[in-house]
């Protein structure tokens, strides 16, 4: 994946000169697309990497739980409910059978 993004920007870095996309990317990921030793394409070292560096939660089911909370909280499931009733009633008006 890395080495694609390197041959991106290599290719953005051509178009045009006074843009370097490769620090850009080298920046977001974090690690240096140009000497970097590992297998860029073994997306397990990478997922290492990742978690290692602690950007994954893995509380999934805490953050739907948490997402939920949220959506009800808010009053959002009344304005679904609101839409919902409003769409079928533009549906059976303006359908023609």
């Amino acid at each position: 994946m890395a080495a694609e993004l390197l041959d991106l920007a290599n290719l953005v870095n051509g178009l045009y000169s006074d843009f370097n996309l490769t620090q850009h990317l080298a920046a977001i990921l974090s690690i240096d697309l140009v000497t970097s030793t590992f297998d860029q394409a073994n997306h397990e070292a990478i997922a290492l990497i990742a978690q290692a560096r602690g950007q994954f939660n893995q509380d999934v089911v805490g953050d739907m739980a948490k997402g939920w909370n949220n959506f009800i909280r808010t009053g959002q499931w009344a304005a679904l409910l609101i839409g919902l009733a409003i769409g079928y009633m533009f549906r059976v008006f303006t359908s023609s059978g």
